[in-house]
């Protein structure tokens, strides 16, 4: 894919110091409200704080793994993941690997008020939006207000990107149009694309690859309804008919990660939500969200995100 502009990230000597950012200072398109990018963040611990003063930014994670803190509060992020980061957020990217992400910055007089309604009225639209307002309650889990694409999913947004970065380049109207209704595009498909998956072709009438990373996003979607489970890599596995080594090797190549440790990230961000929200003790909510007992899930939070759940708590008041 050819990106109009490319982002090496490069370390800093002071790394708490927090750099506001304002979109009059960046280089936007020009004639729209719009900066169209490609990321790169090389293994790194900590790039600092980086602060949004005044625009809308919208990432799609396209390799790499890493930690991406937005207002105190730390997500995983791997390929496949979709967020938005609204005015006034303020975040760091840490304990990144090789990660790579498209970014999209944006003033929201970039769509009409039409257009806005139309997004709004989208079910799951709010998801992509760090900090909306967390839903709780068994019936109601929270996956941390981002939308994660399934392979195929992920590839046919790619596409759209790719069509994008072909108009943005160019100067004349039609390319502008072109470039601001695709990006509307891809916001519409990213989130329609969380639906049921029952619609696929049935597998004898699809390619090798196709059937394989269908069956991936179906397991993709067990996981994370049924993330509070006992689910193992051999249960997995045995949906799609696959060895657990065979099947682990897939599904490291399509989502990013291993899949004991993309299940232990949606229990995790779950565990983060309770963590906020509720006065359940460690206990409670390991049971709640998978873990054999608080004290495993208290080790694997301290690994994942390098501060204490306790500390974490104490962070939300």
């Amino acid at each position: 894919m050819q990106y109009p502009d490319t982002y090496l990230w490069t370390e800093r000597t002071r790394p708490q110091e927090v750099i506001p950012c304002s979109f009059a200072n960046m280089e936007q398109h020009q004639s729209i409200p719009l900066l169209l990018r490609h990321e790169r963040y090389a293994d790194g611990l900590d790039t600092g704080p980086h602060h949004h003063v005044d625009f809308y930014a919208l990432y799609i994670v396209q390799n790499g793994h890493g930690i991406h803190v937005v207002n105190h509060h730390p997500y995983t992020v791997v390929p496949g993941d979709v967020y938005i980061l609204p005015p006034g957020a303020t975040h760091a990217y840490q304990h990144y690997r090789t990660l790579e992400l498209d970014a999209f910055y944006f003033q929201r007089h970039l769509f009409s008020a039409e257009e806005l309604a139309a997004l709004s009225a989208l079910p799951g639209f709010w998801r992509l939006l760090i900090g909306a307002e967390d839903t709780v309650g068994d019936k109601q889990p929270c996956y941390a207000h981002r939308l994660h694409l399934s392979p195929e999913h992920h590839r046919a947004v790619n596409a759209i990107l790719g069509e994008i970065c072909l108009e943005y380049v160019e100067p004349e109207l039609a390319a502008v149009l072109l470039t601001h209704c695709q990006l509307f595009h891809l916001l519409v498909s990213v989130t329609r694309g969380q639906g049921p998956v029952d619609k696929e072709l049935p597998a004898s009438k699809m390619s090798g690859e196709t059937a394989c990373s269908n069956g991936i996003a179906k397991v993709l979607r067990i996981c994370e309804e049924r993330f509070h489970e006992p689910l193992t890599v051999p249960q997995l596995a045995s949906l799609l008919f696959l060895s657990p080594s065979r099947f682990s090797e897939i599904f490291t190549r399509e989502v990013g990660v291993p899949p004991a440790t993309y299940i232990r990230s949606l229990r995790l961000e779950r565990a983060q939500t309770l963590l906020r929200t509720t006065s359940l003790n460690m206990t409670e909510i390991a049971q709640r969200v998978g873990f054999s007992d608080g004290p495993r899930l208290a080790h694997a939070f301290q690994t994942t995100f390098h501060q204490t759940p306790t500390a974490y708590r104490a962070t939300f008041g």
